[in-house]
Protein backbone atom coordinates (compact mmCIF):
# COMPACT_ATOMS: atom_id res chain seq x y z
CA UNK A 1 0.00 0.00 0.00
CA UNK A 2 1.60 3.18 -1.11
CA UNK A 3 1.98 6.54 1.20
CA UNK A 4 -0.32 8.43 -0.82
CA UNK A 5 -3.11 5.92 -0.48
CA UNK A 6 -2.17 5.97 3.18
CA UNK A 7 -2.71 9.86 3.26
CA UNK A 8 -6.28 9.84 1.87
CA UNK A 9 -7.33 7.44 4.67
CA UNK A 10 -10.17 8.82 6.84
CA UNK A 11 -9.53 9.19 10.61
CA UNK A 12 -11.19 6.45 12.60
CA UNK A 13 -13.05 8.17 14.87
CA UNK A 14 -15.15 5.29 15.88
CA UNK A 15 -12.73 2.96 16.78
CA UNK A 16 -10.86 5.85 19.05
CA UNK A 17 -14.30 5.97 20.57
CA UNK A 18 -14.73 2.33 20.88
CA UNK A 19 -11.34 1.32 22.67
CA UNK A 20 -12.73 4.27 25.18
CA UNK A 21 -15.72 2.56 26.34
CA UNK A 22 -13.39 -0.67 26.49
CA UNK A 23 -11.46 0.72 29.29
CA UNK A 24 -14.33 2.34 30.71
CA UNK A 25 -16.08 -1.10 30.89
CA UNK A 26 -13.31 -2.27 33.32
CA UNK A 27 -14.53 -0.06 35.85
CA UNK A 28 -17.82 -1.41 35.34
CA UNK A 29 -16.88 -4.83 35.42
CA UNK A 30 -14.55 -4.70 38.64
CA UNK A 31 -17.39 -1.95 40.71
CA UNK A 32 -19.93 -5.03 39.82
CA UNK A 33 -17.58 -7.96 41.73
CA UNK A 34 -18.59 -6.74 45.35
CA UNK A 35 -22.18 -7.38 44.43
CA UNK A 36 -22.02 -11.11 43.51
CA UNK A 37 -23.42 -13.46 45.57
CA UNK A 38 -20.81 -16.04 47.40
CA UNK A 39 -17.16 -16.23 49.01
CA UNK A 40 -14.67 -14.59 47.13
CA UNK A 41 -11.10 -13.63 46.45
CA UNK A 42 -12.21 -9.58 46.23
CA UNK A 43 -11.67 -7.28 49.03
CA UNK A 44 -15.08 -5.85 49.68
CA UNK A 45 -18.31 -8.03 49.51
CA UNK A 46 -21.22 -6.25 49.60
CA UNK A 47 -24.09 -6.89 52.03
CA UNK A 48 -26.49 -6.97 49.19
CA UNK A 49 -25.78 -8.84 45.95
CA UNK A 50 -27.61 -10.64 43.28
CA UNK A 51 -27.08 -13.12 40.50
CA UNK A 52 -26.92 -10.30 38.13
CA UNK A 53 -24.03 -9.10 38.59
CA UNK A 54 -22.35 -12.22 37.87
CA UNK A 55 -23.97 -12.07 34.98
CA UNK A 56 -22.89 -8.52 33.85
CA UNK A 57 -19.79 -9.33 34.82
CA UNK A 58 -19.20 -12.16 32.98
CA UNK A 59 -20.90 -10.79 29.63
CA UNK A 60 -18.38 -7.78 29.72
CA UNK A 61 -15.73 -9.84 30.17
CA UNK A 62 -16.17 -12.48 27.34
CA UNK A 63 -15.15 -9.72 24.96
CA UNK A 64 -13.99 -6.32 26.33
CA UNK A 65 -10.21 -7.01 26.47
CA UNK A 66 -10.19 -9.11 22.98
CA UNK A 67 -12.22 -6.58 21.57
CA UNK A 68 -9.65 -3.83 23.12
CA UNK A 69 -6.24 -5.49 22.02
CA UNK A 70 -7.86 -6.03 18.29
CA UNK A 71 -8.10 -2.41 18.26
CA UNK A 72 -4.58 -1.79 19.58
CA UNK A 73 -3.32 -4.30 16.66
CA UNK A 74 -5.10 -2.32 14.40
CA UNK A 75 -3.48 1.22 15.64
CA UNK A 76 0.11 -0.27 15.75
CA UNK A 77 0.11 -1.41 12.00
CA UNK A 78 -1.15 2.01 11.49
CA UNK A 79 1.87 3.56 13.63
CA UNK A 80 4.02 1.38 11.82
CA UNK A 81 2.58 1.93 7.86
CA UNK A 82 2.92 6.06 8.93
CA UNK A 83 6.29 6.11 10.78
CA UNK A 84 8.24 2.85 10.34
CA UNK A 85 9.44 0.31 13.08
CA UNK A 86 11.67 3.07 15.00
CA UNK A 87 9.29 5.59 15.39
CA UNK A 88 6.42 2.59 16.94
CA UNK A 89 8.90 0.74 19.30
CA UNK A 90 9.63 4.19 20.78
CA UNK A 91 6.06 5.17 20.71
CA UNK A 92 5.17 2.34 22.04
CA UNK A 93 7.80 2.30 25.12
CA UNK A 94 6.72 5.69 26.07
CA UNK A 95 2.96 5.31 26.31
CA UNK A 96 3.08 1.56 27.53
CA UNK A 97 6.24 0.65 29.36
CA UNK A 98 7.10 4.05 31.46
CA UNK A 99 3.28 4.15 31.93
CA UNK A 100 3.11 0.48 33.30
CA UNK A 101 6.74 1.06 35.29
CA UNK A 102 5.55 4.16 37.07
CA UNK A 103 1.91 2.49 37.84
CA UNK A 104 3.56 -0.85 39.30
CA UNK A 105 5.72 1.54 42.08
CA UNK A 106 2.45 3.61 42.56
CA UNK A 107 -1.29 2.56 41.49
CA UNK A 108 -0.30 -1.70 42.29
CA UNK A 109 0.85 -0.87 45.93
CA UNK A 110 -2.10 1.64 46.35
CA UNK A 111 -4.38 -1.08 45.58
CA UNK A 112 -2.53 -3.85 47.79
CA UNK A 113 -2.67 -0.86 50.41
CA UNK A 114 -6.29 0.24 50.28
CA UNK A 115 -7.93 -4.04 49.74
CA UNK A 116 -5.79 -4.59 53.18
CA UNK A 117 -7.47 -1.64 54.76
CA UNK A 118 -10.72 -2.57 53.89
CA UNK A 119 -10.59 -6.19 54.15
CA UNK A 120 -9.07 -6.13 57.55
CA UNK A 121 -10.58 -3.75 59.28
CA UNK A 122 -14.48 -4.02 58.51
CA UNK A 123 -16.57 -7.04 59.39
CA UNK A 124 -18.37 -7.24 56.11
CA UNK A 125 -15.82 -7.65 54.01
CA UNK A 126 -15.37 -10.86 51.20
CA UNK A 127 -14.74 -13.01 53.77
CA UNK A 128 -16.91 -12.06 57.15
CA UNK A 129 -20.13 -11.24 54.60
CA UNK A 130 -22.10 -14.05 56.36
CA UNK A 131 -20.59 -14.64 59.18
CA UNK A 132 -16.71 -13.28 60.52
CA UNK A 133 -14.71 -16.41 58.75
CA UNK A 134 -17.18 -18.74 58.62
CA UNK A 135 -18.94 -18.01 55.27
CA UNK A 136 -18.90 -21.38 54.13
CA UNK A 137 -16.76 -24.66 53.78
CA UNK A 138 -13.92 -23.53 51.90
CA UNK A 139 -13.31 -20.29 53.80
CA UNK A 140 -13.91 -21.70 57.18
CA UNK A 141 -11.10 -24.49 56.01
CA UNK A 142 -8.64 -21.61 54.65
CA UNK A 143 -9.33 -19.85 58.44
CA UNK A 144 -9.09 -23.38 59.95
CA UNK A 145 -12.49 -22.94 61.50
CA UNK A 146 -12.69 -26.22 63.34
CA UNK A 147 -15.90 -26.04 64.61
CA UNK A 148 -17.44 -24.31 61.87
CA UNK A 149 -16.70 -26.53 59.34
CA UNK A 150 -17.65 -29.60 61.70
CA UNK A 151 -21.27 -27.53 61.11
CA UNK A 152 -21.34 -27.66 57.67
CA UNK A 153 -20.56 -30.93 57.07
CA UNK A 154 -22.85 -32.31 59.61
CA UNK A 155 -25.27 -30.21 57.35
CA UNK A 156 -24.07 -32.41 54.45
CA UNK A 157 -22.21 -29.28 52.55
CA UNK A 158 -20.62 -30.96 49.89
CA UNK A 159 -16.92 -31.68 50.89
CA UNK A 160 -15.56 -31.01 47.21
CA UNK A 161 -18.00 -28.36 46.31
CA UNK A 162 -15.04 -25.70 44.45
CA UNK A 163 -15.02 -22.37 43.75
CA UNK A 164 -15.18 -20.87 39.90
CA UNK A 165 -11.48 -20.96 39.39
CA UNK A 166 -11.93 -24.94 40.54
CA UNK A 167 -10.41 -24.62 43.74
CA UNK A 168 -11.35 -26.90 46.44
CA UNK A 169 -11.56 -26.49 50.34
CA UNK A 170 -8.83 -29.21 50.74
CA UNK A 171 -6.80 -27.03 48.22
CA UNK A 172 -7.52 -23.78 50.62
CA UNK A 173 -6.50 -25.68 54.04
CA UNK A 174 -2.70 -26.72 52.23
CA UNK A 175 -2.34 -23.19 50.81
CA UNK A 176 -2.63 -21.56 54.07
CA UNK A 177 -1.38 -24.80 55.80
CA UNK A 178 -4.19 -25.70 58.29
CA UNK A 179 -3.25 -29.31 58.93
CA UNK A 180 -6.32 -30.06 61.41
CA UNK A 181 -8.93 -28.48 58.56
CA UNK A 182 -7.35 -30.71 56.01
CA UNK A 183 -7.74 -33.59 57.98
CA UNK A 184 -11.10 -33.34 58.45
CA UNK A 185 -12.21 -33.11 55.30
CA UNK A 186 -10.36 -36.16 54.42
CA UNK A 187 -11.85 -37.60 57.05
CA UNK A 188 -15.04 -36.88 55.42
CA UNK A 189 -13.86 -37.83 51.40
CA UNK A 190 -12.24 -34.85 50.18
CA UNK A 191 -10.55 -35.56 46.96
CA UNK A 192 -6.57 -35.54 47.82
CA UNK A 193 -5.97 -35.84 43.95
CA UNK A 194 -8.25 -33.25 42.58
CA UNK A 195 -6.95 -30.39 40.49
CA UNK A 196 -7.96 -26.95 40.13
CA UNK A 197 -9.15 -25.65 36.30
CA UNK A 198 -5.12 -24.53 35.72
CA UNK A 199 -4.01 -28.18 37.15
CA UNK A 200 -2.96 -27.61 40.15
CA UNK A 201 -3.31 -30.49 42.74
CA UNK A 202 -3.29 -30.04 46.32
CA UNK A 203 0.65 -31.40 46.39
CA UNK A 204 1.12 -27.69 44.10
CA UNK A 205 -0.92 -26.09 47.09
CA UNK A 206 2.09 -27.02 49.57
CA UNK A 207 4.50 -25.55 47.14
CA UNK A 208 2.77 -22.36 46.56
CA UNK A 209 5.35 -19.06 47.09
CA UNK A 210 5.28 -17.14 50.04
CA UNK A 211 4.22 -13.97 48.11
CA UNK A 212 1.33 -16.04 46.48
CA UNK A 213 -0.19 -17.23 49.53
CA UNK A 214 0.43 -13.70 50.78
CA UNK A 215 -1.23 -11.92 48.82
CA UNK A 216 -4.37 -14.66 48.71
CA UNK A 217 -4.45 -14.44 52.22
CA UNK A 218 -4.54 -10.39 52.40
CA UNK A 219 -7.66 -10.55 49.66
CA UNK A 220 -9.58 -13.02 52.41
CA UNK A 221 -8.42 -11.58 55.22
CA UNK A 222 -5.83 -13.96 56.97
CA UNK A 223 -2.70 -12.73 58.24
CA UNK A 224 -0.05 -15.09 57.01
CA UNK A 225 2.56 -16.64 59.32
CA UNK A 226 5.13 -18.55 57.10
CA UNK A 227 6.34 -20.50 59.97
CA UNK A 228 3.11 -21.50 60.66
CA UNK A 229 1.96 -22.34 57.00
CA UNK A 230 5.06 -24.43 56.69
CA UNK A 231 4.81 -26.51 59.55
CA UNK A 232 1.22 -27.06 58.35
CA UNK A 233 2.10 -27.95 55.19
CA UNK A 234 4.97 -30.35 56.46
CA UNK A 235 1.62 -32.13 58.41
CA UNK A 236 -0.42 -32.38 55.46
CA UNK A 237 1.72 -33.70 53.04
CA UNK A 238 2.35 -36.46 55.36
CA UNK A 239 -1.75 -37.12 55.00
CA UNK A 240 -1.46 -37.51 51.02
CA UNK A 241 -0.65 -40.36 48.95
CA UNK A 242 2.09 -41.02 46.65
CA UNK A 243 0.85 -40.79 42.96
CA UNK A 244 2.23 -43.68 40.30
CA UNK A 245 2.46 -42.42 36.63
CA UNK A 246 -0.88 -43.84 36.37
CA UNK A 247 -2.12 -41.22 38.99
CA UNK A 248 -3.30 -43.70 41.22
CA UNK A 249 -2.92 -43.21 44.42
CA UNK A 250 -0.18 -45.71 46.48
CA UNK A 251 0.96 -45.31 49.58
CA UNK A 252 1.81 -42.35 52.12
CA UNK A 253 4.65 -40.29 52.11
CA UNK A 254 6.18 -36.71 52.37
CA UNK A 255 5.92 -35.71 48.40
CA UNK A 256 8.83 -33.47 47.53
CA UNK A 257 9.01 -29.99 46.32
CA UNK A 258 9.14 -29.33 42.72
CA UNK A 259 11.93 -28.90 40.98
CA UNK A 260 13.79 -25.32 41.31
CA UNK A 261 13.16 -23.93 37.74
CA UNK A 262 9.38 -25.80 38.10
CA UNK A 263 9.24 -23.38 41.71
CA UNK A 264 10.57 -20.41 39.91
CA UNK A 265 8.10 -20.44 36.86
CA UNK A 266 5.17 -20.97 38.90
CA UNK A 267 6.37 -17.56 40.84
CA UNK A 268 6.98 -15.80 37.49
CA UNK A 269 3.71 -16.59 36.45
CA UNK A 270 1.46 -16.42 39.61
CA UNK A 271 2.92 -13.73 41.65
CA UNK A 272 0.51 -10.96 40.92
CA UNK A 273 2.95 -8.36 40.19
CA UNK A 274 1.16 -5.94 37.76
CA UNK A 275 -2.37 -6.39 38.70
CA UNK A 276 -4.97 -4.79 36.50
CA UNK A 277 -2.06 -3.51 34.73
CA UNK A 278 -1.22 -6.73 32.99
CA UNK A 279 -3.09 -5.56 29.75
CA UNK A 280 0.61 -2.82 29.45
CA UNK A 281 2.46 -6.06 29.81
CA UNK A 282 1.13 -8.45 27.27
CA UNK A 283 1.07 -5.50 25.06
CA UNK A 284 5.16 -4.99 25.37
CA UNK A 285 5.47 -8.69 24.59
CA UNK A 286 2.71 -7.59 21.57
CA UNK A 287 4.28 -5.26 20.02
CA UNK A 288 8.15 -7.25 20.16
CA UNK A 289 6.73 -10.39 18.57
CA UNK A 290 4.68 -7.85 16.01
CA UNK A 291 8.13 -5.98 14.89
CA UNK A 292 10.42 -9.95 14.84
CA UNK A 293 7.16 -11.25 12.48
CA UNK A 294 6.72 -8.42 10.35
CA UNK A 295 10.90 -7.91 9.92
CA UNK A 296 10.89 -11.70 9.14
CA UNK A 297 8.09 -11.46 6.97
CA UNK A 298 9.56 -8.52 4.92
CA UNK A 299 13.07 -10.18 4.88
CA UNK A 300 11.39 -13.70 3.85
CA UNK A 301 9.59 -12.42 1.10
CA UNK A 302 5.91 -13.47 2.47
CA UNK A 303 2.97 -12.16 0.82
CA UNK A 304 0.33 -10.76 3.33
CA UNK A 305 -2.49 -12.75 3.94
CA UNK A 306 -5.38 -12.50 1.30
CA UNK A 307 -8.44 -10.13 1.83
CA UNK A 308 -10.87 -11.93 2.83
CA UNK A 309 -9.03 -13.40 5.53
CA UNK A 310 -10.06 -10.24 7.42
CA UNK A 311 -12.94 -8.49 5.35
CA UNK A 312 -15.27 -11.04 5.19
CA UNK A 313 -17.74 -13.36 6.73
CA UNK A 314 -15.07 -15.91 5.69
CA UNK A 315 -12.80 -14.73 8.89
CA UNK A 316 -15.53 -16.72 10.81
CA UNK A 317 -13.91 -19.23 9.22
CA UNK A 318 -10.03 -19.47 10.55
CA UNK A 319 -10.92 -16.74 13.45
CA UNK A 320 -13.18 -19.12 15.81
CA UNK A 321 -11.46 -22.78 15.22
CA UNK A 322 -8.05 -20.98 15.73
CA UNK A 323 -9.17 -18.76 19.22
CA UNK A 324 -10.82 -22.16 20.28
CA UNK A 325 -7.41 -23.61 20.27
CA UNK A 326 -6.04 -21.54 23.67
CA UNK A 327 -9.66 -20.62 25.10
CA UNK A 328 -9.54 -24.96 25.28
CA UNK A 329 -6.69 -24.60 27.89
CA UNK A 330 -8.71 -21.55 29.89
CA UNK A 331 -11.53 -21.54 32.50
CA UNK A 332 -13.86 -24.21 33.46
CA UNK A 333 -16.10 -23.43 36.35
CA UNK A 334 -19.21 -22.08 36.86
CA UNK A 335 -20.04 -18.30 35.30
CA UNK A 336 -15.91 -18.43 34.53
CA UNK A 337 -16.83 -17.41 30.94
CA UNK A 338 -14.05 -15.69 28.44
CA UNK A 339 -10.44 -15.20 28.66
CA UNK A 340 -8.17 -16.34 32.23
CA UNK A 341 -6.63 -13.42 33.43
CA UNK A 342 -2.85 -13.70 33.76
CA UNK A 343 -1.02 -11.40 35.98
CA UNK A 344 2.69 -12.52 37.10
CA UNK A 345 5.94 -11.27 35.50
CA UNK A 346 5.34 -14.25 32.68
CA UNK A 347 2.51 -14.48 30.71
CA UNK A 348 0.24 -17.71 30.94
CA UNK A 349 1.16 -19.18 27.18
CA UNK A 350 -2.91 -19.78 26.52
CA UNK A 351 -3.87 -15.96 27.26
CA UNK A 352 -0.75 -14.65 25.40
CA UNK A 353 -1.55 -16.67 22.59
CA UNK A 354 -5.39 -16.07 22.59
CA UNK A 355 -4.74 -12.16 22.81
CA UNK A 356 -2.20 -12.35 20.43
CA UNK A 357 -4.90 -13.67 17.94
CA UNK A 358 -6.88 -10.88 18.12
CA UNK A 359 -3.86 -8.06 18.54
CA UNK A 360 -2.81 -10.24 14.81
CA UNK A 361 -6.26 -9.75 13.60
CA UNK A 362 -6.53 -5.87 14.13
CA UNK A 363 -2.87 -5.34 12.38
CA UNK A 364 -4.31 -7.41 9.49
CA UNK A 365 -7.49 -5.55 9.34
CA UNK A 366 -5.79 -2.23 9.07
CA UNK A 367 -4.09 -3.26 5.80
CA UNK A 368 -7.06 -4.60 4.26
CA UNK A 369 -8.83 -1.37 4.20
CA UNK A 370 -12.55 -1.99 5.46
CA UNK A 371 -13.37 0.91 3.74
CA UNK A 372 -17.32 -0.23 2.64
CA UNK A 373 -17.42 -1.68 6.69
CA UNK A 374 -18.09 -4.80 5.57
CA UNK A 375 -17.27 -6.05 9.43
CA UNK A 376 -19.95 -5.50 11.78
CA UNK A 377 -22.45 -4.18 9.29
CA UNK A 378 -25.55 -6.60 10.28
CA UNK A 379 -24.92 -5.54 14.19
CA UNK A 380 -28.46 -5.11 14.47
CA UNK A 381 -29.42 -9.11 14.32
CA UNK A 382 -25.52 -9.78 15.43
CA UNK A 383 -25.88 -8.10 18.92
CA UNK A 384 -29.01 -10.30 19.53
CA UNK A 385 -27.95 -13.78 18.98
CA UNK A 386 -24.73 -13.07 21.04
CA UNK A 387 -26.49 -11.51 24.22
CA UNK A 388 -29.40 -13.64 23.94
CA UNK A 389 -28.54 -17.35 22.59
CA UNK A 390 -24.54 -17.53 22.35
CA UNK A 391 -24.26 -15.98 25.81
CA UNK A 392 -26.46 -17.81 27.66
CA UNK A 393 -25.66 -21.07 25.87
CA UNK A 394 -21.63 -20.60 26.95
CA UNK A 395 -22.07 -19.71 30.27
CA UNK A 396 -24.05 -22.73 31.51
CA UNK A 397 -21.59 -25.04 29.40
CA UNK A 398 -18.44 -23.45 30.92
CA UNK A 399 -19.09 -25.64 33.65
CA UNK A 400 -18.83 -28.62 31.04
CA UNK A 401 -15.28 -29.78 31.78
CA UNK A 402 -14.79 -33.21 29.02
CA UNK A 403 -16.29 -34.51 26.13
CA UNK A 404 -19.18 -32.53 23.51
CA UNK A 405 -20.10 -30.18 26.68
CA UNK A 406 -16.61 -28.93 27.04
CA UNK A 407 -16.17 -28.79 22.94
CA UNK A 408 -19.65 -26.51 23.02
CA UNK A 409 -18.75 -24.24 25.58
CA UNK A 410 -15.07 -23.41 23.87
CA UNK A 411 -16.99 -23.27 20.31
CA UNK A 412 -20.00 -20.89 21.83
CA UNK A 413 -17.26 -18.57 23.87
CA UNK A 414 -15.44 -18.49 20.80
CA UNK A 415 -18.03 -17.16 18.47
CA UNK A 416 -19.17 -14.75 21.40
CA UNK A 417 -15.93 -12.85 21.58
CA UNK A 418 -15.83 -12.55 17.36
CA UNK A 419 -19.32 -12.01 16.59
CA UNK A 420 -19.63 -9.21 19.11
CA UNK A 421 -16.61 -7.46 18.69
CA UNK A 422 -17.27 -7.39 14.74
CA UNK A 423 -21.11 -5.77 15.94
CA UNK A 424 -19.45 -3.53 18.34
CA UNK A 425 -17.26 -2.39 15.31
CA UNK A 426 -20.33 -2.12 13.10
CA UNK A 427 -22.49 -0.11 16.00
CA UNK A 428 -19.47 2.71 16.39
CA UNK A 429 -19.35 2.96 12.79
CA UNK A 430 -22.29 3.60 12.41
CA UNK A 431 -23.26 6.49 14.80
CA UNK A 432 -19.84 7.26 15.90
CA UNK A 433 -17.46 7.79 12.64
CA UNK A 434 -18.11 11.45 13.15
CA UNK A 435 -15.81 14.27 14.77
CA UNK A 436 -16.96 14.44 18.93
CA UNK A 437 -15.33 16.59 21.07
CA UNK A 438 -17.37 15.13 24.08
CA UNK A 439 -16.52 11.50 22.81
CA UNK A 440 -12.72 12.80 21.95
CA UNK A 441 -12.11 14.04 25.93
CA UNK A 442 -13.74 10.97 27.03
CA UNK A 443 -11.40 9.19 25.08
CA UNK A 444 -8.26 10.50 26.24
CA UNK A 445 -9.32 10.84 29.83
CA UNK A 446 -10.34 6.83 29.58
CA UNK A 447 -6.38 6.22 29.95
CA UNK A 448 -6.09 7.44 33.16
CA UNK A 449 -9.56 6.60 34.47
CA UNK A 450 -8.50 2.89 34.03
CA UNK A 451 -5.04 2.84 35.07
CA UNK A 452 -5.76 4.65 38.38
CA UNK A 453 -9.48 3.64 38.94
CA UNK A 454 -8.83 0.45 40.90
CA UNK A 455 -7.87 1.86 44.35
CA UNK A 456 -10.84 4.48 44.17
CA UNK A 457 -13.38 1.53 43.38
CA UNK A 458 -12.48 -0.48 46.26
CA UNK A 459 -12.78 2.49 48.54
CA UNK A 460 -16.14 3.71 47.22
CA UNK A 461 -17.44 -0.28 47.59
CA UNK A 462 -16.31 -0.23 50.97
CA UNK A 463 -18.09 3.18 51.87
CA UNK A 464 -21.46 1.14 50.71
CA UNK A 465 -21.02 -2.09 51.74
CA UNK A 466 -23.27 -2.35 54.56
CA UNK A 467 -26.43 0.19 53.28
CA UNK A 468 -29.25 -1.36 53.38
CA UNK A 469 -30.13 -0.49 50.07
CA UNK A 470 -30.84 -2.98 47.07
CA UNK A 471 -27.12 -3.40 45.16
CA UNK A 472 -28.90 -2.46 41.69
CA UNK A 473 -28.64 1.17 43.11
CA UNK A 474 -25.52 0.94 45.42
CA UNK A 475 -23.70 -0.33 41.71
CA UNK A 476 -24.35 2.41 39.24
CA UNK A 477 -23.50 4.66 42.03
CA UNK A 478 -20.42 3.04 42.56
CA UNK A 479 -19.18 3.45 38.96
CA UNK A 480 -21.19 7.12 39.01
CA UNK A 481 -18.78 8.35 42.13
CA UNK A 482 -15.50 6.59 40.98
CA UNK A 483 -15.87 8.43 36.78
CA UNK A 484 -16.86 11.55 38.88
CA UNK A 485 -14.38 12.14 40.75
CA UNK A 486 -11.57 10.38 38.24
CA UNK A 487 -12.87 12.52 35.66
CA UNK A 488 -12.07 16.00 37.86
CA UNK A 489 -8.59 14.76 38.96
CA UNK A 490 -7.84 14.42 35.30
CA UNK A 491 -8.69 17.88 34.09
CA UNK A 492 -7.46 19.09 37.18
CA UNK A 493 -4.18 17.35 37.97
CA UNK A 494 -3.89 15.34 34.39
CA UNK A 495 -4.82 16.85 31.20
CA UNK A 496 -2.52 19.65 31.33
CA UNK A 497 0.34 18.44 32.73
CA UNK A 498 2.99 15.90 31.97
CA UNK A 499 1.44 13.26 33.11
CA UNK A 500 -1.57 13.94 30.79
CA UNK A 501 1.43 14.70 28.08
CA UNK A 502 2.60 11.10 28.60
CA UNK A 503 -0.24 9.42 28.52
CA UNK A 504 -2.14 11.51 25.64
CA UNK A 505 0.75 13.27 23.66
CA UNK A 506 1.63 17.42 24.64
CA UNK A 507 -0.93 19.36 23.14
CA UNK A 508 0.59 22.08 20.47
CA UNK A 509 0.32 25.04 22.37
CA UNK A 510 2.50 22.97 24.88
CA UNK A 511 4.87 22.05 23.16
CA UNK A 512 5.20 25.52 21.42
CA UNK A 513 6.14 26.78 24.48
CA UNK A 514 8.31 24.58 25.46
CA UNK A 515 10.63 25.11 22.18
CA UNK A 516 10.53 21.72 21.34
CA UNK A 517 7.59 21.66 18.26
CA UNK A 518 8.59 18.89 15.93
CA UNK A 519 7.56 16.28 13.48
CA UNK A 520 6.94 13.98 16.55
CA UNK A 521 4.85 16.03 18.49
CA UNK A 522 2.92 17.32 15.61
CA UNK A 523 1.46 13.78 14.98
CA UNK A 524 0.53 13.25 18.90
CA UNK A 525 -1.20 16.10 18.76
CA UNK A 526 -3.03 16.61 15.56
CA UNK A 527 -6.78 17.00 15.43
CA UNK A 528 -7.30 16.60 19.39
CA UNK A 529 -10.53 17.59 20.16
CA UNK A 530 -11.54 15.50 16.69
CA UNK A 531 -10.37 17.75 13.78
CA UNK A 532 -8.85 17.42 11.19
CA UNK A 533 -4.73 18.38 10.73
CA UNK A 534 -4.42 22.15 9.25
CA UNK A 535 -0.77 20.67 8.03
CA UNK A 536 -2.01 19.41 4.41
CA UNK A 537 -2.50 15.50 3.14
CA UNK A 538 0.44 13.96 4.52
CA UNK A 539 -0.22 15.88 8.10
CA UNK A 540 -3.55 14.54 8.03
CA UNK A 541 -2.66 11.20 7.36
CA UNK A 542 -0.37 11.43 10.26
CA UNK A 543 -2.35 12.87 12.70
CA UNK A 544 -4.25 9.80 12.60
CA UNK A 545 -1.84 8.50 14.62
CA UNK A 546 -3.15 9.99 17.31
CA UNK A 547 -6.03 7.99 18.04
CA UNK A 548 -3.47 5.07 19.29
CA UNK A 549 -2.66 7.20 22.52
CA UNK A 550 -4.64 4.59 24.71
CA UNK A 551 -5.28 1.83 22.15
CA UNK A 552 -1.23 1.40 23.28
Amino acid sequence: MSNNTLANDSRRHDFDALRAVAMLLGIALHASISFIPGPGFWAVKDTQSSDVFAILMASIHGFRMPLFFLISGFFTMMLFRKRGMQSLLAHRFKRIFVPMLIGMFTIIPATWIVSSMVSGNNESTAVAAADSTTADLRMSAAHGDIDRMKTLLGEDVDVEFPDKDGVTPLMLAALFGEAEAAELLIENGADVLARNHRGESVRDMLAAPDGVTKWVGGLIGIDVDQKSVATGRREIAELLPEVNDDGLATKTSTPQRPASGAGVIAALTNIPLFGHLWFLWFLCWLVIGFAILLSAGRSLGVPPPPRWMSVSTGSYLWLIPITMIPQAFMGRGELNFGPDTSIGLLPMPSVLAYYAIFFGFGAMYFDARDDEGVMGRRWAWTIPLCLFVLFPVGLMSSQETNGLGRFVSVFVQASYVWMLSFALMGVFRRFLSKPSKAMRYLSDASYWLYLVHLPLVILVQAWVRDWNVSPFIKFPLVCVVTSGVLLLSYQLLVRHTPIGWLLNGKPPHAARKSGRVNEFDRTETAGRFGGESNTGANGDAESESRLDSLAS
